[in-house]
């Protein structure tokens, strides 16, 4: 026997319960009591036992459908609740009402089927659309034949109409029209051009009523207009200073380089015209064209489709359709932090001054209506302030600066180790040195006369590797230049192979001295009305007007100073003349110049020092019309003794 573990909080309600879910009578259930309700557990624990053969079965039996030539009469078989109807295939009347929705029966319902009945129908309404941009048929398509049910309906507590339902075609009985009635449709309305391929057959596919897209116009292909794509920004007044605020020091002067594409024309095409149903053409709209207007220093691609720098400098777009390249930047203000710094590949302007922390790096040269204070200034081609310049760094023709001092450099390491070198090979094949090691005399030789050479020999390398991305630098002086440090600095002396490697040094640096040159052009100047402070590079000549105060002053070629020369220093590789030398008790004036070089001052103070050379030549009292040169291999001094001014 069948035998089920309930739950429940009495007997009584368990019985019924279980009763109806097993379809018996209560008395047909017996517990056996398993546990019952106590302080923690309220409910009673049963074991449930029934005989299976108690259980009452369902008793369904099928349904028939009978025809009358009208209608279906149907007669429901025992045990069925539910029918659903559905509208498309037919009504359903119950008890003489219309049922449109899932509804309960009971036995002795008289249910009546009206099946749905189409005596076949094919028509259409032709209709020009859009002023003759198509055309359309509204069709009316209905099949001949009606919906039928089997005689023995499926057997189950639900009869679904839909399922149980066929159509059976029937002869056609109304209007059928063919392909030739819509062929003569389509000519009496004149219709030539645009008809889709297969449209008979989408007519015939239409089920009820639908529409069909019957000839299509051609439209006409919208034309492509010239485009303009700009790398530059909107069109500006040349030289138009901009008034919003700029991000501290940086530079906000737009550049491009020689070759830069600043705006490029996307060619348009021609639009295609187009035609209506009825055959009448659509034209297509006028097609737009433009051509670029250059200025200077732009110029055409090719296929004149780009507009291209001819040369470094900044973009200008004067109109939708002007370019130019400008390659002098003019400024009619101050440069502060409102302007930004300023880097140009070509000439500067500048009419007004240059504060703190700014700088001026150009190309091309400089020109400076104010002043110029703790700025640095960078110029290829040459410089002019018209003002003081206070403080700051000023760079002019940098690579003819880098690459002089490049060459005095080695020139000095050369000239050193040369000396070096030699006096050590002479005191190795002196008598009574055969017992010492070679590296051991080089030692004891730069010990005792050349001290500084090992320090020389880092600081070249330092120089070298700081400017190793001038085209001067090669690899093979690098490797001289370290090889050099290699063997001079810390035990490399004592090492087996230094006398040696040092010649073959040696060798390689007097070379790279004799293939190179540095030709200084000969208008790369620098001018300026007054200096304090500074520090000034020239690779040209140095000019200045009012006079030099405590300032570092290297230059290359000439320097000419119209006014006072006081304190600091003047390294020059030219003639020099100067107005008045020295004059401070408290800073000291150092002038440096070339063997070559010759000196010319109209007063010079006491206590000022002067190198030519290696040669120190130091005055101790005020001289007038002093002239210093070297003449045959000695320098010579020319002085008049003057009383102190």
């Amino acid at each position: 026997m069948p035998e089920k573990v309930v739950q429940g909080h009495s007997l009584e309600e368990i019985r019924q319960e279980w009763a109806v879910k097993l379809k018996l009578l209560p008395e047909d259930i017996t517990f056996e009591i398993m546990e019952k309700p106590g302080f923690f557990y309220r409910q009673w624990k049963v074991r449930l036992i029934w005989n299976e053969h108690n259980l009452q079965a369902p008793v369904i039996t099928s349904s028939q459908a009978f025809w009358d030539g009208t209608k279906y009469v149907l007669a429901l078989g025992e045990g069925v609740k539910r029918l659903i109807p559905f509208d498309q295939v037919g009504e359903i009347w119950v008890n003489g009402m219309l049922q449109q929705k899932a509804f309960d029966v009971s036995l002795g319902d008289q249910v009546k089927f009206h099946p749905k009945t189409q005596t076949g129908h094919l028509t259409w309404e032709l209709q020009v659309l859009l002023q003759g941009l198509s055309v359309v048929a509204k069709v009316r398509h209905d099949l001949a034949g009606h919906y039928t049910l089997p005689q023995d309906l499926p057997a189950g507590e639900e009869i679904d109409i839909a399922q149980c339902t066929t159509w059976e075609s029937l002869p056609v009985q109304e209007e059928i029209w063919d392909e030739a009635r819509l062929n003569a449709d389509l000519e009496q309305l004149k219709i030539v051009h645009g008809l889709r391929k297969g449209i008979w057959s989408e007519i015939l596919a239409v089920k009820g009523v639908g529409e069909v897209v019957i000839a299509e116009a051609t439209l006409p292909v919208p034309c492509q207009h010239a485009q303009l794509k700009d790398f530059v920004g909107a069109p500006q007044v040349l030289y138009e200073a901009a008034e919003k605020s700029v991000d501290f020091f940086a530079s906000k002067v737009p550049l491009v380089k020689e070759g830069a594409v600043l705006a490029r024309k996307i060619p348009g095409k021609p639009g295609v015209p187009g035609k209506d149903v009825l055959g009448k053409v659509l034209p297509a709209a006028t097609f737009k064209d433009f051509q670029f207007c250059l200025k200077k220093n732009v110029c055409l691609s090719a296929d004149e489709l780009e507009v291209m720098a001819a040369c470094d400098g900044q973009p200008v777009r004067l109109d939708e359709r002007t370019y130019m390249v400008e390659n002098v930047y003019v400024l009619h203000k101050d440069v502060d932090l409102a302007t930004g710094s300023i880097e140009f590949p070509g000439d500067v302007f500048i009419d007004g001054n240059v504060q703190d922390g700014l700088r001026i790096f150009a190309g091309g040269k400089i020109e400076i209506r104010g002043s110029v204070s703790h700025a640095e200034i960078r110029a290829e081609k040459g410089a002019k302030i018209h003002q003081n310049l206070i403080g700051g760094k000023i760079v002019i023709g940098e690579n003819f600066v880098v690459r002089s001092q490049l060459l005095r450099n080695v020139s000095e390491l050369r000239d050193q180790l040369s000396v070096c070198l030699r006096q050590t090979v002479e005191l190795i094949e002196s008598a009574g040195a055969s017992n010492i090691k070679p590296g051991q005399y080089l030692k004891l030789v730069m010990e005792k006369r050349f001290p500084e050479l090992p320090k020389l020999a880092s600081q070249v390398e330092n120089f070298v590797l700081d400017h190793k991305d001038d085209e001067m630098v090669t690899e093979g002086i690098i490797v001289s230049i370290r090889t050099a440090k290699r063997f001079l600095a810390g035990l490399g002396p004592l090492d087996l192979q230094s006398l040696p490697f040092l010649q073959r040094v040696e060798q390689a640096l007097m070379k790279f001295i004799e293939t190179i040159s540095v030709e200084i052009p000969e208008k790369l100047s620098f001018a300026v009305s007054y200096v304090q402070g500074a520090s000034i590079q020239c690779g040209g000549t140095f000019e200045c007007q009012k006079g030099t105060y405590n300032s570092d002053i290297r230059v290359e070629g000439d320097v000419k100073i119209e006014g006072v020369c006081r304190g600091g220093k003047i390294f020059a590789g030219g003639q020099v003349h100067i107005r008045e030398l020295g004059g401070s008790e408290v800073s000291s004036t150092f002038v440096q110049m070339s063997s070559n070089s010759r000196l010319e001052v109209d007063y010079c103070h006491p206590h000022v020092i002067i190198a030519v050379g290696k040669e120190i030549i130091r005055l101790e009292e005020a001289y007038r019309q002093l002239v210093i040169y070297r003449k045959k291999g000695q320098v010579q001094v020319e002085k008049i003794r003057a009383n102190p001014l």
